[in-house]
């Protein structure tokens, strides 16, 4: 039993500095809101920049390695079809 009263009374703890400090605040949300959002702006500009450089970088790859893949299979097409008409006539 004592130790429901020691967890009912952390509980009560708990639920008693929230409601300090949402009742006792002395920075209003909104600009405290403020302030946040533009820390994390200035935090991730440059992360930003990096980031869009990373994906032209990626972008421009796999551009490259689709027109080097198409171009091979395209290829392959055209032997695929030469060695079906080799059989063809092979057979008759």
């Amino acid at each position: 039993m004592r130790s429901g009263k020691r967890l009912s009374g952390i509980l009560a703890g708990i639920v008693s500095g929230a409601l300090f400090v949402l009742l006792f605040m002395r920075i209003k949300a909104w600009k405290s809101r403020n302030r946040l959002s533009k820390k994390i702006d200035a935090f991730a500009e440059p992360f930003e920049e990096r980031f869009n450089e990373l994906i032209d970088s990626i972008t421009v790859k796999f551009d490259d390695l689709k027109e080097a893949l198409s171009g091979f299979f395209e290829k392959k097409k055209v032997t695929s079809v030469e060695i079906d008409r080799t059989i063809r006539m092979g057979s008759k």
